[in-house]
């Protein structure tokens, strides 16, 4: 037979550690750090909304439109 188990050789293990661990670490990175490579900051004089404005400031008001969902149909009458 010529499908005999072969185990992994010393080398094969260690490269299959060192992929994972930068797989790991690369994962990590992304999480941890901003992307890109140019990060906007926010301007100086940026000030937080008064009372009652929305719009031109810090944490201003985001309009959302939900639209209704669709009925589900009725099931197809005369089946048996």
């Amino acid at each position: 037979m010529s499908d005999r188990y072969r185990p992994t050789s010393r080398r094969q293990r260690l490269i299959i550690v060192a992929v994972t661990a930068a797989t790991v670490v690369a994962l990590w990175m992304l999480l941890i750090y901003r992307p890109g490579w140019h990060v906007r900051k926010f301007p100086d004089n940026a000030q937080p909304c008064a009372k009652g404005q929305t719009t031109g400031c810090v944490g201003g008001k985001a309009d959302v439109m939900l639209i209704p969902a669709t009925p589900a149909s009725a099931p197809a009458s005369g089946s048996k």
